[in-house]
């Protein structure tokens, strides 16, 4: 099973995130929905209870979001300035299971 392990981010980086662990901070979202955002330092209240997402063009999530409530999934891509990198996979298929009607 996988555990939850607080981590600092301390660049901005372009991440797969997902509402959770479940709980009062999470309820009415989907936990299995995941959400691609930048996650920047400089857009986190005083408090560090709360982190502004959607201020970068491509952004899933868009608002005031609590920090507790989100659970990065994967880093795509750390970068510096404004404009983020192209997200670049690695892979030229995938595997995935099909409903047979």
């Amino acid at each position: 099973m996988s555990e939850l392990v607080p981590t600092q981010i301390t660049k901005k980086s372009v991440v797969i995130v997902r509402f959770g662990p479940g709980g009062f901070a999470t309820d009415g979202f989907k936990p299995a929905e995941y959400f691609q955002v930048t996650v920047d330092p400089r857009y986190v209240s005083k408090s560090g209870e709360f982190i502004r997402l959607g201020q970068t063009q491509g952004d899933e999530i868009v608002g005031w979001q609590r920090v507790a409530a989100l659970t990065v999934v994967e880093v795509l891509a750390e970068f510096e300035g404004e404009q983020p990198p192209s997200i670049v996979t690695g892979h030229d298929s995938v595997t995935m299971n099909f409903l047979e009607l």
